[in-house]
């Protein structure tokens, strides 16, 4: 097959628009600069951008930014010749579909819904708010067990016509999605954004309408952390206005450190393809925008998912796409969660990602979304094999760059006990930022060095911080989750941190540190303060609580005895026999984002030792094998 076959595609569509799309015919969407006209409908505000629904004819009756058809006509209609690429637009700009002829009996044109929120408050304590948007939240009771915090369905968008929860006994789409995030971030606040559908799926027409409203309704009003899009279809294509919604969650969401929008890749069934089947996602797709970071499935060996089917020419089905914006891959293998709740494929994937991002921000809440997706990236477990399955995009594309992206996996797969970790201590993200690559093989390799080493740090300055006398590890702790970010945006902090996250790897694998400790220490307490200037002088005016605990970190290494003290606390905190209480084991390869909480040793309460910090996390989630066929995405 040649590249052109395998990064190409002629996304056909011939779906004509169902009667609740065809009302909104001849609407437009405009971008209001100002007070809009009398006869518009609020659609969406989130930040600088106000959206609203013009009827025929009224699209300049106040001034406008933008306007946009709503029921757009798209391009690849069969026999118009004009399919889309993977760099193309879907809708065809500023022409409107049809003229509706039918209007009376599609029914009239109804606003969109317009949910209320409580101000901002206290209530949540440090929950992390993630928002699940979906067309199905059927069952809802199937993810209201005990200690669940789950607010909705809350209906968003242009009214459908089946916004009523049906009987229907099995969890719906969306319910599901909510239950692989609860599962993994059990202490989340989730809140469930019901958009309207048509046979289970988003309305193609008005699919980013819809969207536009739930993520600015989940993000401005609901005041969301993480957004959930578990859905995706490279038919919808992404207009102005939702660019502008996704620009501006990144921009003002979470108080200005901007919202992490997660979205799945989607399947080839939904790509539309003319002739040559295509796995490509579309630069149009929602998948590859830039405010919105892409989840690939991946298996057990965190290779791009496929099935393989015990009868036919045994080729194997994917469910997956891919292309440059893929920015993460998490496990899609089937997989039972509770008695309720199954779930697989690249939505399972995004799920999985989005809970990971919730446990990132728990352990350091100040990240912005651009700090949140480089930590993601850089803590990510990159298996040895990309693909190596067989079928379609088989022997593309299964390389990875020099900034360790691959078309299929990203840059690898969700490892959220890594980047916790990462989160609340630089020295732990150095470590696990410089770790060799690929990754131990899950299936019969050794256990995760870099995960011990980070974990065996981290013990060690806990039990330091306990001490009466234990000062400098207290304001050290306070420091590092600054750091953690300086760590993702400065290259001279990252530097300095990587010499020494390298140098102790090297002294654990391959030096008598009994015998270390007895040596001199001055050079290495020079690169300590190397990295103390570097950290000072990345420092933002005016950040005195920083300043303040990194006085007390360059005073304790200026000191007469600080190569001593340094020394022996790293042998101690590294030795063999202290290694094996506190470093653990841990689940590599694709499971790490599926394996519960941040493992068993405490993230420390300083609350009595002047830092800040939560508790113990809860034990790894161990669900029950799977007994049988699971909920298979609607697409």
């Amino acid at each position: 097959m040649s590249v052109a076959a395998g990064y190409d595609r002629e996304l056909e569509w011939n779906e004509p628009p169902s009667a609740c799309e065809r009302r909104y015919a001849r609407w437009a969407v405009v971008r209001a600069t100002g007070a809009p006209a009398g006869a518009w409908w609020p659609l969406a505000h989130i930040g600088r951008v106000d959206l609203y629904l013009a009827p025929p004819g009224s699209e300049h009756d106040a001034p406008v930014l933008s306007t946009t058809p709503l029921v757009c006509a798209k391009r690849g209609r069969r026999g118009s010749g004009d399919y889309v690429g993977v760099d193309g637009h879907v809708g065809v700009v500023g022409r409107h579909l049809v003229d509706n002829d039918n209007a009376a009996s599609d029914g009239a044109p109804a606003p969109p819904h317009a949910p209320r929120f409580a101000p901002a408050g206290s209530n949540d304590g440090d929950r992390i708010r993630v928002a699940v948007v979906d067309v199905s939240f059927d069952n809802v009771e199937a993810i209201a067990h005990a200690g669940a915090d789950v607010e909705g369905p809350i209906l968003v968008g242009l009214p459908g016509d089946h916004d009523v929860r049906t009987s229907i006994i099995a969890p719906g789409h969306g319910t599901s999605m909510a239950g692989v995030v609860l599962a993994e971030a059990p202490d989340a606040h989730v809140g469930l954004f019901q958009i309207a559908g048509v046979a289970g799926a988003a309305r193609p027409y008005l699919a980013t309408a819809d969207l536009a409203a739930a993520v600015a309704t989940a993000v401005d009003g609901w005041r969301a952390d993480v957004v959930l899009i578990a859905m995706s279809d490279g038919a919808w294509g992404t207009p102005g206005y939702l660019s502008d919604v996704l620009r501006e969650a990144a921009r003002c969401g979470r108080g200005g450190r901007g919202a992490a929008i997660f979205c799945s890749v989607g399947d080839p069934s939904r790509n539309h393809v003319r002739q040559d089947d295509s796995a490509a996602l579309g630069a149009d797709d929602l998948a590859s925008q830039p405010w919105v970071q892409a989840v690939a499935a991946c298996d057990t060996r965190g290779r791009w998912y496929r099935t393989y089917a015990k009868y036919g020419a045994g080729l194997g089905a994917t469910y997956n796409r891919f292309g440059p914006a893929v920015a993460l891959a998490a496990s899609g293998e089937p997989r039972r969660w509770s008695d309720h709740i199954a779930a697989d494929d690249s939505s399972q994937a995004s799920a999985l990602a989005a809970a990971s991002a919730a446990r990132v921000l728990a352990a350091n809440p100040d990240l912005t979304a651009a700090e949140l997706r480089a930590l993601l990236a850089v803590t990510a477990d990159v298996p040895a094999d990309v693909d190596r399955g067989r079928g379609l995009a088989a022997g593309m594309f299964d390389g990875r760059d020099r900034l360790g992206h691959s078309f299929k996996l990203g840059h690898g797969v969700v490892n959220a006990r890594a980047a916790s970790l990462g989160a609340a201590d630089p020295v732990c993200l150095a470590l696990l930022a410089t770790r060799p690559v690929p990754d131990p093989d899950p299936d019969g390799g050794p256990d995760g060095r870099a995960l011990m080493l980070a974990r065996a740090w981290r013990a060690a300055l806990a039990r330091e911080a306990w001490r009466a006398d234990g000062d400098v590890a207290r304001a050290y702790l306070k420091l590092a989750p600054r750091v953690s970010r300086l760590f993702l945006t400065s290259l001279s902090v990252q530097q300095a941190f990587g010499w020494l996250a390298r140098h102790l790897r090297a002294l654990c694998d391959g030096a008598d540190l009994v015998a270390w400790c007895r040596q001199d220490h001055g050079a290495l307490v020079q690169q300590i303060h190397y990295a103390v200037e570097a950290v000072r002088d990345a420092l933002v005016c005016g950040e005195l609580d920083a300043t303040t605990a990194l006085q007390k970190l360059e005073d304790a290494i200026s000191a007469a005895d600080a190569g001593a003290a340094a020394g022996t606390f790293l042998a101690t905190a590294f030795s063999p026999a202290v290694m094996a209480g506190d470093g653990g084991q841990r689940e590599s390869g694709a499971g790490a984002a599926a394996g519960g909480a941040d493992d068993d040793y405490c993230r420390g309460d300083w609350a009595g030792c002047g830092g800040s910090g939560g508790g113990m996390e809860r034990a790894p989630f161990v669900p029950p094998p799977v007994p049988r066929s699971v909920h298979r995405s609607a697409r």
